[in-house]
């Protein structure tokens, strides 16, 4: 036999039911705006003659860049849905490392990707390109472009230099 609940005693339960719904809705919108932005790995790698990375280019979509320590062409490419490179990028980094071409045999370079976020207005990449001269230290960080149009490279942007051993401007 069930034991029947007097009229206030029924209430309480639908007014504890109530708070308990509300306190679960609340914790889930709270625990909703406070989750941390999904993760996004980037990777660098060398060996002798090549660097290698990998950073943003926007929310779902990565770039692989490579520069070639023979010829100091930074390139890039970004796969498009179809699992081809529909996108890609290009800049020789000699001259703004402040290297004369064919002057200096086996340089070596290092790569690291970094993230940037420009002004509100800007289309940039929410990423950035540190490119050292291994020799002086010298280093570019290069901004990277909205993607271009398929089959045309875009131009990776040159920001900023810092010579950690000083030195006056770049030619």
């Amino acid at each position: 036999m069930i034991p029947k609940l007097s009229s206030a005693a029924a209430w309480s339960m639908v007014v504890l039911g109530g708070v308990f719904l509300t306190g679960l809705v609340i914790g889930e919108r709270l625990a909703a705006s406070h989750r941390p932005p999904p993760a996004q790995a980037m990777t660098s790698l060398a060996d002798q003659t090549f660097a290698v990375c990998t950073t943003p280019i926007d929310a779902s979509t990565e770039g692989l860049f490579i520069l070639d320590f023979e010829t100091g062409r930074l390139t890039g490419g970004v796969l498009g849905q179809a699992g081809k490179f529909a996108a890609s990028y290009q800049h020789n980094v000699l001259p703004d490392l402040g290297i004369e071409v064919g002057t200096v045999k086996n340089q070596r370079f290092m790569i690291v990707p970094g993230m940037l976020k420009m002004g509100a207005t800007s289309r940039m990449a929410p990423s950035v390109l540190y490119v050292t001269d291994a020799a002086t230290g010298v280093t570019v960080a290069y901004g990277i472009p909205p993607v271009g149009k398929p089959g045309t490279a875009a131009a990776l942007l040159p920001l900023d230099i810092a010579r950690p051993r000083g030195g006056g401007p770049v030619p």
